[in-house]
């Protein structure tokens, strides 16, 4: 063990979905979602100089900003630190969460402190190397509509799954899951989770909804509201009538975007907490 270690600060002007995503694919480092003054934040821990990962998300930016054509920015900070047990200090941060019927959990606290008389859904998410664990409001609020659907020997679809979160609680309500990210460290990152919750997958694949075969129940993506807006054709084409889309990841700013473009779909539930908001829409 190394006598310090380094703590680095990431703070994006938005788009921290995709900040996330970046982070999660760049480096293998643990990492922490925090939120100041409304804004989401990461924390990344590392014994090796930070210098390197700095560089490569200047790049990012870079080109961040020529493709969606907005001033996109982030500012860090970096403190060096000694080295006394702070992985388990980390670990100690990160405390379960309650999601309407779904108990989300990291696989070092005890589910018996939570899951009181089995009254909750129990999902094991350890959060250092995935997002998608249940603190962030998207996340959560799709959780809590997802309670209130009976999905049972349905088909159900997970565009974008990340860690996995999602379908894990639609295939422990009895859905047939399906699901599908084009990050390959998040698919195997969702398998790993699929096994540590003995939950059952019907199929996996590193690409997204355009490979999928036939229609679904529901879908599910937990993006943002500029790729759920792209990815319409492909959500008309997977679904039939009384098909139900799960959307979440959108910015209270984009909300008439995204029904404006879903008009052939009925708004069934919206949840609002913070700057996010969640959709829940059925196809006429």
């Amino acid at each position: 063990m190394k006598e310090f270690y380094y703590e680095l600060w990431v703070v994006p002007s938005g788009y921290a979905e995709l900040f996330a995503d970046f982070l999660l694919q760049t480096t293998q480092e643990a990492i922490e979602e925090r939120e100041i003054d409304g804004k989401s934040a990461f924390v990344v821990y590392s014994e090796e100089s930070p210098d390197a990962l700095l560089l490569q998300l200047d790049s990012f930016v870079g080109i961040l900003r020529e493709r969606l054509n907005e001033d996109i920015s982030y500012t860090h900070s970096l403190a060096q630190k000694p080295n006394r047990d702070w992985i388990e200090s980390y670990k100690q941060s990160v405390m379960p969460v309650v999601c309407g019927d779904f108990a989300v959990r990291p696989s070092w606290h005890d589910k018996n402190a939570l899951c009181v008389s089995g009254a909750l859904v129990d999902i094991v998410i350890d959060p250092a190397l995935a997002f998608g664990s249940g603190h962030h409001e998207s996340t959560a609020m799709c959780l809590e509509i997802l309670s209130g659907l009976d999905v049972r020997h349905k088909r159900v679809l997970d565009v974008g799954c990340g860690s996995g979160v999602l379908g894990i609680a639609a295939a422990k309500r009895g859905a047939q899951v399906f699901a599908c990210d084009t990050d390959s460290l998040a698919v195997s990152e969702t398998q790993k989770n699929f096994i540590n919750n003995t939950a059952n997958l019907e199929s996996l694949w590193c690409g997204s909804v355009e490979q999928a075969k036939g229609s679904y129940a529901l879908i599910m993506a937990n993006l943002l509201a500029v790729i759920v807006i792209a990815l319409y054709e492909q959500f008309c084409a997977h679904s039939q009538k009384g098909s139900l889309l799960l959307l979440s990841g959108i910015l209270q700013s984009a909300r008439e975007s995204v029904l404006a473009r879903f008009a052939g779909f009925s708004l069934r539930d919206e949840r609002i907490r913070n700057e996010w908001v969640a959709l829940l829409l059925c196809k006429d």
